[in-house]
Order: structure tokens, then sequence, then C-alpha cells
């Protein structure tokens, strides 16, 4: 702009032509002068005025969004972010790092994560259902939960949400049509007992375990008396093999081929529930109570379904969980260290069952009891030496599912120690009094993993409906000699 004190503006002269011409000339020019001045002028204005709204826009963003901590899931989000900028959805093999893991079938980070991992294998279960064979009804199968995920992606921390930006719908062009392995991960985390042994991996349905039954030994070095000196003595490794053939357990649940989108996705939650505590609890049941031998321990299995969990149906048959396997109680009956501790509900009781297993005792904190609710409310937790979980301290370690310690033993409870036992500690479906609790070392079985959990769907065009079957494959197994007394059963105990 221009200002009076700045410029000095002399006055026209009109008393001639070319004075009136020369004073119109000089008008013009400043004029157009001052029309290019104004027009820049202009045009900074309204750059100005993009720069201030992006600038307000970036200091609103930062203030709603903190800058996350280097370490913290936004940052670790980054690792699912390619070189190209392109999120990584599942996991792929790399020429610099190997395998690297995708968002969508990794251990989730952050909650965002596993709430947009659950998103997604409920939407393919829904478009597996409702297109069944026909794909030209994939377009329409699902589009309630595809604008859930769009929403959820667009709530997506920083690191992630960067990536998405290219994506117009953040729908089927980057996440595959696969079932991911969110059963497998939840019925990981819901285990109890199972969770106290080492799972050991088995790359085929046989294993043919090696392990050491003797090992080397020291002895004295001899003393050097002259020349060519006798050689120190030698010891040496004796091996063993165990042959370790896999399990599976299957849990089939049925829906109707004409459910809608809204009605299946208010059912799966219920549903997957449902399939993660039948895998947990058929495991837990079978560690404890399972027997593989021809006649099963419990002689009244055919009518035992312990705590109504059952039903009553295909209860003792050739399917029933508790013959996949020696349990617990099995094994501490064919080694022949079975207690009847039913005198003894007592400290020295106690003390008693643990003499009676084998070296090594699991005194470097892999002994372990697991007890039953029942004695362990009316019997256990009146005795003076048991510390309860709120008196060990915040640096104790403590199990899964543990709830007490009596003289450095963790308590364990579980619902599958039943409370309707005979006075021999086996279920007979007629004498139902008593219950038992087990002591273990723990560091002594294992659970060998041939697959973990899986979901597969299949349509029963004979039925009109569609079969949903978690299924996993497994063995609880020891490696220790036949007779080695590495559990113990305490039985005959009362609950009143």
């Amino acid at each position: 702009m221009f200002h009076e004190d700045e410029i000095e503006i002399p006055e026209p002269d009109f008393s001639t032509v070319e004075s009136t011409r020369k004073a119109l000339s000089d008008v013009h020019i400043a004029a157009k002068s001052l029309r290019d001045a104004n027009g820049k002028l202009r045009g900074d204005l309204e750059a100005m005025k993009t720069d201030l709204v992006r600038a307000n826009q970036a200091l609103a963003e930062l203030q709603r969004a903190p800058a996350p901590a280097a370490d913290g899931p936004d940052s670790m989000l980054r690792s699912f972010v390619r070189d190209d900028g392109k999120v990584r959805a599942v996991g792929e093999l790399s020429e610099q790092e190997g395998w690297v893991p995708g968002l969508l079938d990794s251990e989730p980070v952050c909650a965002w994560q596993k709430e947009l991992q659950d998103l997604v294998e409920t939407r393919n279960i829904v478009r597996r259902i409702r297109t069944g064979s026909d794909p030209t009804r994939a377009k329409a199968a699902s589009p309630r939960c595809d604008l859930r995920i769009r929403r959820h992606v667009e709530r997506a921390p920083a690191s992630i949400k960067r990536a998405f930006g290219d994506i117009s719908t953040a729908g089927a062009e980057w996440y595959p049509d696969i079932l991911l392995p969110v059963v497998e991960r939840e019925f990981m985390l819901e285990r109890r007992v199972a969770a106290l042994f080492k799972v050991v991996p088995m790359s085929g349905k046989n294993l043919l375990h090696p392990f050491l039954s003797t090992g080397l030994r020291p002895y004295l070095k001899s003393a050097i008396g002259g020349d060519d000196p006798s050689q120190y003595t030698s010891s040496s490794l004796t091996t063993a093999q165990r042959s370790i053939d896999a399990v599976g357990f299957a849990v089939r649940s049925q829906l109707d081929e004409e459910a809608t989108e809204d009605a299946i996705v208010d059912s799966m939650g219920i549903i997957r529930q449902e399939l993660i505590a039948a895998l947990v609890d058929g495991e837990e049941d079978a560690i404890l109570n399972g027997d593989s031998a021809a006649t099963h321990q419990d002689t009244g299995l055919s009518g035992w379904n312990i705590r109504s969990r059952w039903g009553s149906s295909g209860l003792g048959g050739a399917a029933d969980h508790r013959r996949a396997w020696i349990g617990l109680r099995a094994r501490a009956t064919d080694v022949s260290n079975t207690t009847d501790g039913g005198s003894a509900e007592t400290t020295a009781g106690f003390l008693t069952s643990l003499a009676t297993m084998d070296s090594p005792h699991g005194l470097s904190g892999d002994r372990v009891c697991i007890v039953s609710p029942e004695y362990y409310l009316a019997k256990m937790l009146g005795l003076s030496e048991v510390l309860t979980a709120e008196k060990f301290g915040p640096k104790a370690t403590v199990l899964t599912g543990q709830l007490a310690a009596l003289l450095g033993t963790p308590i364990v409870l579980s619902e599958f120690i039943d409370k309707q036992l005979n006075a021999s500690g086996v279920y007979d479906n007629t004498t139902k009094t008593k219950t038992g609790y087990l002591n273990l070392n723990r560091a002594r079985f294992f659970l060998g993993m041939r697959r973990g959990s899986a979901v597969e769907i299949e349509k029963d065009i004979t039925r009109g409906l569609y079969n949903l079957v978690s299924t996993v494959r497994e063995v609880f197994f020891t490696l220790d000699s036949s007779t080695k007394k590495n559990v113990a059963w305490d039985y005959n105990h009362s609950v009143s």
C-alpha cells in the first residue's frame, strides 16, 4: 500500500497541452502500478489464508493425538508398513528379514489391532456363509461388516493410518478372505491347567522324541606317578525314545443358511466363546481324567457328566475326549502312587503325598498341586500354612490360575477334579461323596501341539445349514519311564 508520508505526489500541471498530456500519462502509469500491486497483495493474502488454515488443522490434530512413546503400540504398528508405504496384511517372506508377520495374523500389540482382527474374522465368516459357492454374491455379502472396518480404520493410530490413506474403501482391496487365528489365540489365553505345562511343537502326527535316561558322571582324577599316566575314567550317555501321537479334538456349531448378516454378526461372539470354552474344558478334563487304556479307570465313565458340563449323549463312547491320552490321575494309578488321605486332611498329610514322589520333586519351582474348589474351600483354606494370593507380594511368581500356596507349593483350582468320586478315588456313578488333589512335577509333563485350533465352515445342503467346526491336534505326555512316580493322587477326601 502507498502512504502519503512515504511518497511525495506533485501537483499536476494543466497549463499547456503537453503538460496536460504528461499529467494524464502519469495518472495512467500510477493507476496501472497500483492495480498490479493490489493484485499481488490479494494473492499474497489468499496464500497466507490457506497456510493459516493448514497450520490450524495441523495444530488441532497434534492437540487431539499426542505423540506416542518411541516404544509404544503406535511405534510397533509401523512394522506392518512395507517400504513402499502399503500395509502388510498377512505375514510374508522378506529377503532382508526372513519371515515377517502381518497386521492381521500376528499377536496384537494394541487394542486397536485386536479389534481390527476380530472385525475382519467376523467379516470373513459372514462372507463365507452368505456367499456359499456363488462368487457373484461376494460384493453384497457383508456391507455392514465392511462399513464397520472402514470406520475402525479411520480411527487407526497415526503410524498405520497414513498407510491406509490411499485406500478408497479400506475393504477387500487389502485384507485376505481367510479365517484368522483369533480363536486359536483366545484358546491359548483361556487355558488354565494346560498353561502349567510346556508346549512342544510337533512337525507331524507322530513324534519320536529322544530323551536322556542316564547322564554323564564324574570320577576322581588319578594322580600322575610317572610316564604314561592312566586315562581318566569315562562315562556314557544312555538315551531312550518315546513315540508320541497327536489326537484330534473337534467342536461343531450350526447356523441357518438363511441367517442375515446382522444375525450372524450378533451370534458370532457367543459362538466363538462357546467354541473356545468347549476346547479349553475338554483339554483340561482330558489332562486330569483321561485314560487311553482299553478299560477306562473310571468305571462309570458312560454316566460321568462332570459338573453337568457335557450333557447326557456320547458319554463314555469311543469318541469321549477322556479317552484321548493318559491323564494325571490315571498316570498316578499306573505308577502305583495313590494315597488314601481321608484320615490325614492336614498339612502333615499333604507332606506325605509330596514325599511319595520320585526325584526330582520339583523343588526348583515346578511342583504344583491341583485341587477341587470344594476341598480347597472346605479344608485347605483352614490350614494355617496356606498363603492366599494377596499375601504373595508384588514380586512373587504366580502361575496361571493359582490362588494360594501351601508350603511353597502353588495351589491351582480345577472344576474337573470332581467332588462326586468314590472312596477309592474313581468315578463309579454310584458313590458320589469324595474328592481329591494331585501333586506333580509339572516340568516332567508336556503338551505336544501338532496344530493349533482352526475354524472351518462347510454347507450341508441336505439340511440347509452351515457347520462351523473348530479343531485342534495335540497330545499330553511325559518323557519319564513307565514306573517314574512324577505325580501323586491323594483321594478319599470329604468336602464337608
